[in-house]
């Protein structure tokens, strides 16, 4: 059933349902908002004044420059992370320059949005993480921006005036990352029941392939769970509707549960290098899932710290499930 506005009472007060694009829904922040309210909000028709709008894709400007959102700014995924950094988010003072150089503070409504919903995610978490807690992901990207026949803007993006201070420390949200192998071990020392959620597809999770070419090594952290995602390396498609919008959490929980992962549970998502997990991230967020985090390493960074210390960092090949299941220490 699918209601486009509703509200009801709790204890006096009234509580705007999870559908609409206002600031909150009745679980958590509202992040995924919808073509038509960013066109709102482009055109002043919204309380929403300050705002900034990225669009997120991995490499350059191509695409961007033949058509975007009016006012978008592109944001290449290298300026938020980096192979270099084992592809996980940057410092957060990195992070906050790139912020102020495109007028965005820890004040600003960030409006992100691609034509890969990973992408998007990737990005508006980097952000989320040092401190811009107003975040928003238009739902079903750009093309479903195009669909509703919105004006497109061609060409470079305007320049924009930086702005000078961010007005937080940062990351502000570093709660949000458990960056490291070492960090995620330090975390199950701290509560031995947190769940590594791996949103890779099914043969990514039982070890029949490693989804990079630049990964050999293929299986999954030891202990991982399946929270299923995608079909592929390079999607999230169980987490997506037909037109491109994103489930809700209720939509995608039932399956998850079957694992063990719930909105009660201490919940790391990862992934091979954290795209697909912001999504899914961000579903929960949303939700109001309260003990939710990246864990930003995932299988690349776990791979490799399994070939230097493979006792530490055990690795298991095939469905934890299943009587033939590899653990490789």
């Amino acid at each position: 059933m699918t209601i486009s506005s509703l509200t009801f009472g709790i204890g006096g007060n009234t509580v705007k349902s999870a559908t609409s694009d206002n600031e909150q829904t009745s679980q958590g922040p509202k992040v995924f908002v919808s073509p038509k309210w960013v066109n709102k909000v482009i055109n002043n028709k919204t309380n929403v004044k300050n705002y900034k709008i990225f669009e997120a894709s991995y490499g350059n400007d191509k695409a961007f420059k033949k058509g975007h959102i009016p006012g978008a700014m592109h944001i290449n995924t290298n300026s938020v992370e980096s192979e270099k950094n084992q592809w996980n988010l940057l410092s957060g003072k990195t992070l906050r320059k790139l912020l102020l150089k495109h007028g965005v503070t820890s004040k600003t409504t960030l409006i992100v949005y691609s034509t890969d919903i990973n992408a998007a995610s990737r990005v508006a978490f980097a952000a989320l993480y040092t401190g811009v807690n107003n975040i928003k992901i238009v739902n079903g990207g750009y093309n479903n921006w195009k669909k509703a026949d919105y004006k497109i803007q061609k060409g470079a993006e305007k320049s924009v005036k930086s702005a000078k201070s961010f007005g937080s420390k940062v990351p502000l949200n570093s709660q949000y990352e458990i960056k490291t192998p070492a960090d995620f071990k330090k975390q199950q020392k701290a509560d031995p029941n947190v769940i590594l959620a791996s949103n890779r597809s099914w043969k990514e999770f039982t070890g029949k392939t490693s989804g990079y070419s630049y990964i050999k090594e293929k299986g999954e952290p030891k202990g991982a769970v399946y929270a299923k995602t995608s079909k592929t390396s390079a999607d999230s498609a169980y987490l997506l509707k037909k037109d491109g919008t994103v489930k809700s959490a209720s939509q995608v929980a039932p399956t998850w549960k079957e694992w063990g992962i719930t909105p009660e549970s201490n919940i790391d998502f990862y992934c091979g290098t954290g795209w697909r997990a912001t999504t899914a991230f961000f579903i929960c967020y949303q939700a109001g899932w309260k003990n939710i985090h990246v864990f930003d390493g995932g299988w690349y960074a776990w791979n490799k710290a399994h070939k230097k210390n493979p006792a530490k960092y055990q690795v298991q090949v095939g469905s934890p499930r299943s009587d033939n299941v590899k653990i490789l220490k």
